[in-house]
């Protein structure tokens, strides 16, 4: 079993799961890389859900296991 905050599944796709401790803020510094600013982690996870928010819905703290999140396209 992956540690928790982990993401697995998808990696053909791109696309990963969330798993139990995640947040788009951890799923959005993992996705820039361990040099990433806080500023740019703060503009990164509004993105996520952004291109997300048919699955996440209206509140972004809300990110549940199991979920199937695609990464925003884009710079």
């Amino acid at each position: 079993m992956p540690a928790a905050g982990a993401t697995t599944g998808g990696a053909a796709d791109g696309d990963i799961v969330v798993l139990r401790g995640d947040s788009l803020w951890t799923i959005a510094a993992r996705h820039l890389g361990a040099n990433a600013t806080q500023e740019q982690i703060s503009a990164e996870w509004h993105r996520w859900w952004s291109a997300n928010m048919d699955v996440i819905g209206h509140d972004p703290n809300m990110i549940l296991p199991g979920q199937r999140l695609t990464p925003p396209s884009g710079p």
